[in-house]
């Protein structure tokens, strides 16, 4: 089974609009409530995906410029530090790197032609994955998660 690549620079920005649209008028105080996604609150769901950002903006910095990509943390080391870099952090200031790194790999996309896109060369955990395949899983993480804010804010009437 062959997979479509989807990717552009517009999708790249686009899931995490959808993201920032779910927490869009949640009172301040409500970032902080457990079990929203498992046992993680809003903030802690949040500074997960700044940490997968943070990292696939790297691994992309480094691919493109012709360096190694990795070796990088776990999945498990990934999830379990983002959290913890933002907790003590202002809301504004999450949302604004939310927005802000998503921004930066939208750029460092855009500087590459369709075929440097689409062509398999992040080596990732014995997985070779294109920059276009990365973002859709980005993308595709993004939704996720504010889907799952969203149900928990319906369930909660926040």
């Amino acid at each position: 089974m062959v997979t479509e690549i989807k990717s552009d620079t517009i999708d790249c920005t686009d899931g995490r609009s959808s993201l920032l649209e779910a927490v869009r008028g949640l009172p301040p105080e409500s970032f902080d409530l457990p079990n929203v996604v498992g046992e993680w609150s809003v903030r802690d769901c949040l500074s997960h995906l700044v940490g997968w950002d943070c990292w696939a903006l790297r691994a992309l910095e480094r691919s493109f410029d012709g360096f190694p990509v990795g070796p990088f943390p776990s999945e498990r080391e990934i999830n379990e530090a983002a959290p913890g870099d933002w907790r003590d952090k202002p809301i504004t200031d999450l949302l604004s790197m939310l927005r802000r790194v998503r921004d930066e790999m939208a750029e460092h996309l855009s500087q590459l032609t369709d075929d440097e896109r689409n062509t398999p060369r992040l080596l990732i955990d014995d997985v070779t994955l294109s920059a276009n395949a990365l973002v859709d899983s980005l993308v595709e993480h993004d939704m996720e998660h504010a889907a799952q804010i969203r149900s928990w804010r319906k369930t909660q009437g926040v």
